[in-house]
């Protein structure tokens, strides 16, 4: 199925020309393909079609490792992305946890120190799940319900 969805358009081509050479051949009488390869022949022009193989050939390569080093550049990406936001929450928790240790120095009611421990905990798990994510199998509403602002306000 990957095939077909990567090169689609290259299906349908082959495919209405396919059609209009059986057309061609059952209505007309012609045979297109075989007085094509005839005149090749006659004319010392045979060649052409190994060539023309190789160069197809050739530029189907090249757009399959393109696309694999345009996949590679984007994981690393998505890889230095997903570490830098990991970093600044890691920073940001432990900022968290420096600010509840003064807050238990001078005194702070023990409800708001709780809810502070407690979004550090929320803290831990995003960047956890964050850590998780495999950038070429996301599922996004899985994703979704991990990282929800809803759960983690509850």
């Amino acid at each position: 199925m990957k095939i077909i969805n990567g090169n689609i358009r290259l299906i349908v081509v082959f495919s209405i020309i396919l059609l209009f050479i059986i057309v061609v051949n059952i209505f007309w009488g012609k045979h297109p393909i075989l007085d094509f390869f005839q005149f090749l022949i006659k004319k010392d022009y045979f060649w052409i079609v190994p060539l023309f193989i190789a160069l197809t050939f050739g530029f189907w390569q090249r757009e399959i490792n393109v696309k694999k080093k345009i996949g590679k550049e984007r994981r690393e990406i998505y890889t230095a992305t997903m570490r830098t936001i990991q970093d600044l929450l890691q920073n940001s928790a432990s900022s968290m946890q420096l600010l509840i240790l003064d807050m238990k120095d001078t005194g702070v009611h023990d409800d708001i120190i709780q809810r502070a421990e407690k979004n550090i905990d929320e803290l831990k798990s995003v960047i956890t799940t964050l850590a998780s994510i495999d950038p070429m199998s996301i599922q996004l509403k899985e994703l979704n319900d991990k990282l929800s602002i809803i759960k983690m306000n509850e």
